[in-house]
């Protein structure tokens, strides 16, 4: 079985006073008179090249090895990833906000994984999704729903639904270096050309904070991976509870400032693997039960 799971600056105006002359009065010269206040500059507003409600984003990742949710899927020879995503603003409103999204993620083997004799042999992956989320301030509830596909055979289509919650406490953690940015989502497998309907849960945080005024964001994520039914096994085919975790760190740096056709990201960093279900350890080269990768990609969001 198969398993799978990134601004905007500036223009503006100001305005001057001019100054009252002084005057005499009875052969006596008087004291002028205060100038009337500046008004401050105000302050520049961002510019942004799409006032709409649709948003694209995507970009391409280069990557040295492909795991998803602690299964090795390839980590040998080029991977590229491309992607991307268009997002809608359903509703905006005073208590909360609804979003809207579909989107595409592929992955691509110079390896030909499991290239099954049918299809474009490069073409591992192409997941397409669709979702929504809703908003409530620093809360955001979202659910989506996927369909894994692959072009060169190597899998059959895999369907499901997922449902998260995302807190942001970026306010709350305000002089503390910086936020957590906690999450937890729940994936259920609602057909399975492959074998078992399964079930995944995943915990996580995606800290990051800014390199002083270099313009560099770094992240480090986290997380923690666990079955619900049938996920991850013991080597006596038993029900596994936790499959992997890893932890990585990335830096991003945006490329120019937003423009015409929005902005542009560099981001690269490694990210470490440890594998703790006997599942993903046999799928691995070698039985390991740990990985390090490393990843480069550009995205754009317009």
């Amino acid at each position: 079985m198969k398993r799978f799971l990134w601004s905007l600056a500036c223009t503006a105006a100001a305005t001057a006073a001019a100054l009252a002359a002084p005057s005499q009065l009875l052969a006596q010269e008087a004291a002028p008179e205060p100038a009337p206040a500046v008004p401050p500059a105000a302050e520049p507003e961002a510019y942004d090249p799409n006032p709409g409600g649709l948003t694209l984003t995507g970009g391409v990742d280069y990557t040295t090895a492909y795991f998803f949710r602690g299964y090795n899927q390839e980590d040998t020879g080029l991977i590229i990833q491309p992607y991307a995503t268009v997002t809608a603003a359903l509703h905006d409103g005073e208590n909360f906000d609804i979003n809207g999204y579909v989107g595409i993620w592929n992955s691509f083997h110079e390896e030909k994984t499991l290239f099954a004799g049918t299809g474009p042999s490069t073409w591992y992956e192409s997941d397409l999704y669709g979702g929504l989320d809703f908003v409530f301030g620093k809360l955001t509830l979202g659910t989506v729903y996927t369909f894994y596909t692959y072009p060169n055979g190597a899998f059959n289509t895999i369907q499901e639904i997922g449902f998260k919650v995302a807190y942001d406490d970026t306010e709350f953690m305000e002089g503390k270096f910086f936020a957590l940015k906690p999450y937890a989502a729940i994936y259920f497998e609602t057909a399975d050309g492959n074998g078992t309907e399964d079930s995944y849960l995943e915990l996580g945080i995606t800290p990051s904070f800014a390199l002083g005024k270099s313009g560099i964001t770094l992240s480090v994520p986290a997380v923690l991976g666990m079955s619900v039914e049938d996920y991850y096994f013991d080597s006596s085919g038993d029900d596994e509870l936790l499959g992997y975790g890893s932890i990585g760190l990335f830096a991003s740096l945006p490329l120019g400032e937003t423009g015409r056709f929005g902005t542009w990201t560099l981001t690269g960093g490694v990210q470490y693997i440890q594998l703790f279900a006997d599942s993903a350890e046999a799928v691995n080269d070698g039985g390991d039960d740990n990985e390090i990768l490393g990843k480069v990609g550009v995205s754009f969001a317009y």
